[in-house]
């Protein structure tokens, strides 16, 4: 053999020496490489599902805490708090959780510092309500929990945590593509290498018997790796079948708060049909229209097909106020109390009757059973109507199918029956005072009439009698003598002071009857004032009190009745005159403020107790009452004059101070600057009050 020949042989066997150790260790460390990097993806992948997981236990702790508080607004159940108990601690646990995790990430580091702030202002909003519900009761809440902000933040939390696991989501999809990569690069490499070795050995197997060694070293090699990728196999089903669970977990809590929602959906529907009510029944006054709108709103919110609505009368009898399509029973019906039926019995057992099916009716309630298939009706619901714990009615209402009222049918129909129990006593208690205005009215009215009739006969004798005095008096009918005239001039004052009474009865009763005519025009005030002089001067010299009487700075022209603002002005001079001792000073003056005319009576007489200021306007009312009052009349001089001046577009008030005198005041509109008041005609009626 050629030395060349040798020399490639020699070349040929190194070559089948080493060349398959040279190809194990290049296969081992392709092997070792691969195996690595998909370990270091395995973790990603693994490090991917913690972020996940710990995402989506965040998000269950916030439903948890969410849940806990709707069962409890709902229910008023404490023991549905329970959830509620360490949510905050597991949301912040899962919180550092994340931050931990995603630390080489910034964009999810702020995602989950805005998610942290928006979980602790949802668990605050949750914790506020609590204590709301805690201190002023939970049937406010329902409202406050769809208006607050608690829904909105709830959103963003969970918009946070989307966008947090599609991000980690999509990382996960990459990590297992790299770790899907490294596998099959790990397993190529082993592949060829083994057909390598396998061929190097086939071609070296008569002289390398080390190959053969190396041959089962590198199956050997081979196996241990299939029975790691089989672990990691077994492994990734097991981590599949956790966030299979826990997906199965949270479809489970998103059922539960979908129940939940819906029941606080159903609540506020409740509670509005309340709020209507109580707004429908605030407007509604008589007691059928009260009983209508009560049985609408129940059949409306029960779903019922018919009913019936009875008022417990004062004598204790059960009657018929409203009905909805009950053929043999119409309003104004007393149902007899010994009869048995569910509204009797809910009536007098203040409590409701549930008859759910039309077996519960036949027994218990037999004798109503044929008129009920009649109607098709198959259960019924019987409530009382309390107020201020007495039952003041009874409502029936009845379903044609078999009905099984809920907890939230329940409670409804408990604050229906409240607010009911106040509408039917207000309406009752509105019919009521009707009743006894009208009747108030009626007996005003005949003792206007009355007055009227009285005075004016009395009128036409005493008007004789005067004139019969005035006669004899005057000597026509014979010589008298100075005690005879003093008599009658006694007798002709008398006459004229009971004159003056009844005139006062007769504008009193005018008055009441809105009957008094005005002849309104323009009027001077200063006119007004300075004729008082001859009525009333010598009345006032004989008390020896000094009457000022003082023309306005500026004329001043009013739109009143001259005559009964003369009439006015005497009445309020006359009772200064009556109520001022002697030696003091009584002043009658006028101003204007620009629209109104202020006429001023003042004196420094013995003045009005506070207490009897409104009270002197009233008809029959003087200051000193009883029967000892050293001052005469009836007491209707303010009660007139107050009156005139608001038929006239004005007002009397006064002021006071006991010991110190008294100021009326008399306001009547401008004639420049009232218009309307001008256009008042002759023969305008007034009303009192």
């Amino acid at each position: 053999m050629k030395p060349r020949q040798r020399k490639r042989d020699r070349l040929f066997r190194l070559i089948l020496v080493f060349a398959p150790a040279a190809i194990v260790l290049a296969a081992g460390a392709a092997s070792f490489a691969a195996q690595r990097a998909g370990m270091e993806s395995r973790n990603w992948v693994l490090h991917t599902r913690t972020v996940l997981d710990a995402s989506t236990h965040l998000l269950t702790a916030l439903l948890d805490a969410e849940t806990a508080q709707r069962g409890f607004v709902i229910t008023n159940d404490s023991a549905l708090l329970q959830p509620y108990v360490g949510a905050a601690a597991r949301a912040d646990s899962q919180i550092a959780r994340l931050r931990d995790l995603t630390q080489d990430n910034p964009i999810q580091q702020a995602r989950i510092d805005t998610l942290a702030l928006r979980a602790h202002e949802r668990l605050a909003v949750i914790d506020s309500t609590l204590l709301l519900i805690r201190t002023g009761g939970y049937r406010p809440v329902a409202g406050k929990i769809a208006r607050g902000p608690g829904p909105a933040l709830m959103a963003e939390v969970r918009r946070l945590i989307d966008a947090i696991q599609a991000d980690e989501e999509d990382l996960l999809r990459r990590r297992q593509r790299e770790e899907d990569r490294a596998t099959r690069f790990a397993t190529a490499v082993l592949i060829t290498s083994t057909l390598l070795a396998g061929l190097l050995a086939l071609l070296a197997n008569r002289t390398l018997g080390r190959a053969i060694d190396e041959r089962e070293r590198l199956l050997a090699d081979i196996e241990t790796a299939n029975d790691r990728l089989q672990e990691q196999a077994v492994e990734l089903e097991a981590q599949s079948e956790a966030a299979q669970a826990a997906a199965l977990e949270a479809e489970h809590a998103t059922e539960h708060a979908r129940a939940a929602l819906e029941a606080v959906e159903e609540s506020e529907r409740r509670a509005s049909r309340l709020q209507q009510a109580t707004e429908a029944f605030s407007s509604a006054l008589s007691l059928d229209d009260v009983a209508g709108l009560i049985i609408d709103q129940s059949l409306s919110a029960l779903d019922a097909h018919s009913g019936i609505i009875g008022a417990v009368e004062d004598n204790g009898e059960l009657r018929i106020v409203a009905t909805r399509s009950v053929g043999d029973t119409s309003p104004g019906q007393v149902i007899d109390p010994n009869r048995l039926t569910p509204l009797n019995a809910a009536v007098q057992e203040g409590a409701p009757v549930i008859l759910s099916s039309r077996e519960e009716v036949r027994d218990r309630f037999p004798d109503i059973v044929t008129r009920h298939e009649a109607d098709g009706v198959r259960a019924v619901a019987a409530f009382p109507i309390e107020n201020n714990g007495r039952v003041v009615g009874g409502l029936l209402v009845r379903f044609t199918r078999p009905r099984v009222l809920s907890a939230s049918d329940s409670a409804f129909m408990a604050a229906m029956s409240r607010i009911a129990g106040e509408a039917l006593e207000r309406a009752r208690l509105f019919e009521a005072e009707r009743a006894a205005r009208n009747a108030a009215e009626s007996a005003n009215r005949a003792k206007a009439a009355f007055l009227a009739s009285m005075s004016h006969e009395l009128r036409t004798p005493l008007q004789a009698a005067l004139g019969f005095a005035q006669l004899i008096r005057s000597g026509l009918y014979g010589p008298i003598t100075p005690d005879q005239a003093e008599i009658l001039g006694r007798v002709e004052r008398s006459q004229t002071h009971l004159t003056r009474l009844i005139d006062d009865i007769l504008d009193f009763a005018r008055l009441e009857a809105g009957r008094i005519r005005m002849n309104v025009e323009e009027v001077s005030v200063g006119e007004v004032i300075m004729q008082l002089a001859p009525l009333i001067e010598a009345q006032a010299a004989k008390k020896g009190i000094d009457l000022q009487l003082a023309q306005p700075d500026s004329p001043l022209i009013v739109t009143a009745d001259r005559h009964r603002l003369q009439q006015i002005l005497v009445n309020l001079v006359g009772n200064a005159i009556k109520f001022t001792p002697a030696s003091r000073t009584i002043r009658v003056t006028a101003a204007t403020d620009g629209e109104m005319a202020n006429i001023r009576v003042s004196d420094n007489g013995l003045g009005i107790p506070a207490d009897r200021l409104q009270a002197i306007f009233e008809p029959f009312v003087q200051v000193n009452d009883g029967h000892t009052r050293p001052h005469a009349g009836v007491g209707l001089g303010l009660a007139i004059s107050r009156d005139l001046a608001r038929a006239m577009g004005g007002d009397l008030t006064v002021e006071s101070e006991l010991g110190a005198g008294s100021t009326f005041y008399v306001t009547l509109p401008l004639a420049s600057s009232t218009d309307r008041h001008s256009e008042r005609s002759e023969g305008s009626a007034v009303t009192r009050g």
